[in-house]
């Protein structure tokens, strides 16, 4: 799983970006592999009442090519950090039931006797 963190006019110090990195690899690494690439997007932006917040954009893409995207605000990099992978590791968790469900009805589709087509069960 290969992690890149983007900043944009938000300052990471070495720690910061180790505490990412972390929290990613605990959030997400019972899906390492299922999981191509993770780039983190880190941005400030005006609030509502002209106080500045920060917006954590995370893109994860899944070695079947899909992507996730997930997008938090907050008023602190840890704190929508924090946020913005929670979210992620539940919508990839969903994700791959979904695909899991899916591809056992498929398969249990594909294995009904063909006797039961043929009239002679």
């Amino acid at each position: 799983m290969l992690i890149d963190v983007l900043d944009r006019d938000v300052t990471l110090d070495e720690g910061t970006l180790e505490w990412i990195e972390r929290r990613l690899q605990f959030a997400l690494g019972r899906f390492a592999g299922r999981i191509r690439r993770v780039q983190v997007t880190l941005s400030n932006i005006n609030g509502h009442r002209g106080d500045t917040g920060k917006q954590c954009r995370l893109r994860i893409t899944l070695i079947s090519k899909e992507e996730i995207l997930v997008e938090d605000v907050d008023a602190t990099v840890e704190a929508v950090t924090a946020n913005a992978v929670e979210r992620a590791a539940r919508s990839v968790a969903r994700w791959l039931e979904r695909q899991r469900d899916f591809g056992t009805a498929a398969e249990s589709a594909l294995l009904v006797p063909l006797s039961r087509f043929n009239g002679s069960a």
